[in-house]
C-alpha cells in the first residue's frame, strides 16, 4: 500500500524527485510552498509580474538541485532562500531603490475595502520606510510565520542578530505609526 503525498514531509518529498513519483511529489511541495513563496516575492518585489516571474525561477532552481542533492532537511528554508537570492537579483538588475507595496500583499483574504483601509495604507508606509534588512526579517517572521533559527539559516545571519533586527523593525514600525494612531 502506498502513501498519499500529503502524507510524506517535505525532505520525503524532495527525495521522491529522483523517482518515477516526481511528478506527484512535485505537485504536493509545491502545493504546500508556493503560497508563502508568492507571497515574500510580492512583499519583497511589489510587482506581481516579476513576483509571479520569480516565484516560477525558485521552483525551477528547487527541482534543478534534486539532481545534484538527494537529501534536503528544511525544503521551505531553502525554497525561501532561493527565491530571496533571486529577488535580491531582480531588484539589483532593476536597480530599484523604492518598492512600491500593494495592499494585497499583506493579508489577500480581506475584502477590497479593508485593503483600502486607512490602517493598511499606514501600514504599508511603515514598511515602505524600513530599512531593507528590516524588512525583509519583518516579512519573514511577522507574515511567513518563520522562527527566528529558520531566518537565521536562510539570511546566513547570527541568530541574534536575526531576533535583534525583528525587535527593531517593530520598534521602528511602533515610532512610525505613533502620530498616526494618536489621531485615530
Amino acid at each position: 500500500m502506498t502513501r498519499e503525498f500529503s502524507e510524506y514531509t517535505d525532505s520525503e518529498l524532495f527525495a521522491l524527485f529522483r523517482t518515477d513519483k516526481r511528478e506527484g511529489a512535485f505537485a504536493e511541495l509545491y502545493s504546500r510552498l508556493s503560497p508563502n513563496v508568492f507571497a515574500y516575492c510580492m512583499r519583497v518585489l511589489g510587482s506581481r509580474d516579476a513576483a509571479y516571474d520569480i516565484f516560477q525561477e525558485a521552483f525551477m532552481r528547487l527541482y534543478q538541485t534534486s539532481e545534484r542533492m538527494a537529501h534536503l532537511d528544511n525544503v521551505r528554508g531553502y525554497t525561501l532562500a532561493i527565491c530571496r537570492n533571486l529577488c535580491l537579483n531582480e531588484k539589483k538588475r532593476a536597480g530599484s531603490q523604492n518598492i512600491e507595496f500593494e495592499d494585497t500583499l499583506y493579508n489577500p483574504g480581506i475584502s477590497r475595502d479593508a485593503e483600502r483601509s486607512e490602517m493598511l495604507q499606514l501600514i504599508n508606509m511603515a514598511m515602505e520606510l524600513l530599512p531593507h534588512d528590516m524588512r525583509e526579517v519583518f516579512v519573514l517572521r511577522e507574515y511567513d510565520g518563520l522562527s527566528y533559527n529558520e531566518i537565521s539559516a536562510i539570511l546566513n545571519i547570527k541568530l541574534d542578530t536575526a531576533k535583534v533586527r525583528v525587535f527593531r523593525a517593530r520598534q521602528r514600525i511602533k515610532e512610525i505609526l505613533q502620530p498616526y494612531l494618536n489621531e485615530l
